[in-house]
């Protein structure tokens, strides 16, 4: 858990200048954001990554033939197979 003197020195490399209320706010975020850290550590122990169960998910590579008409039907402004765009500078 964070004490006030902890964010009292985090303000200070932060450059920020802190009310007394700031800090005790600031005191129990900090301390709730370090639970959820701490809580997340614990999943990383709980995971067995010895022998991991996870198969190969992906899938074969497939060739497959293409419509390029069927493509460029969908364009708006062509000149021949070329795709006509507004300038950009």
């Amino acid at each position: 858990m964070m004490n006030r003197e902890q964010v009292r020195r985090l303000a200070s490399l932060s450059r920020l200048t802190l009310t007394g209320p700031e800090e005790e706010t600031l005191t129990g975020e900090f301390s709730s954001i370090l639970g959820y850290f701490r809580v997340v550590d614990g999943v990383g122990d709980a995971i067995d990554t010895e022998s991991p169960s996870v198969a190969n998910v992906t899938r074969p590579d497939e060739v497959a033939p293409s419509d390029p008409e069927g493509v460029m039907k969908g364009v708006p402004r062509r000149r021949g197979r070329l795709v006509r765009a507004p300038r950009v500078f």
